[in-house]
């Protein structure tokens, strides 16, 4: 099930926000995700609109849409490959006619993941924080 965020998903989507960042890019120092934490939750979190993907009453990912700018999306790492992440890209592509998101070039899987849903690579830029190379991507319905 899909469902709307509400405020207590909050340590749960912190927990898999933290665990996929940490293990999707070990390219760049754990200190960072570390520092981001509390701005996740108590600025992204509340303005993003965020769904979130449930099994058993269990959450296991979530996507956050701030306009048509996919801002996180996010599975647990023992779900991943499952079809969560999928589902979750339908869910906003049901609700936006458009949608771009921006991965590290280092993230291959998240590449090829955003290219098999139909997005394509729009252009880059460095991000200041790490130096490191983000792939903006971008998807329309036709």
């Amino acid at each position: 099930m899909i469902r709307a965020y509400k405020k207590q998903d909050d340590a749960e989507l912190i927990k898999i926000w933290y665990e996929a960042s940490i293990i999707a890019h070990s390219f760049i120092p754990s200190t960072f995700w570390e520092a981001e934490k509390k701005s996740i939750q108590e600025k992204y979190l509340p303005l993003a609109e965020t769904y979130v993907k449930e099994i058993d009453g269990q959450i296991v990912g979530f996507i956050s849409l701030i306009e048509d700018y996919i801002g996180g999306l996010f599975v647990h790492p023992n779900c991943q490959g499952k079809g969560v992440g999928t589902e979750l890209i339908n869910k906003a592509k049901s609700l936006r006619p458009k949608l771009t998101v921006e991965v590290y070039q280092e993230n291959t899987k998240a590449q090829r993941f955003y290219g098999k849903c139909g997005f394509t690579l729009t252009g880059e830029r460095v991000q200041p924080e790490t130096g490191c190379i983000l792939l903006a991507m971008e998807f329309s319905l036709p």
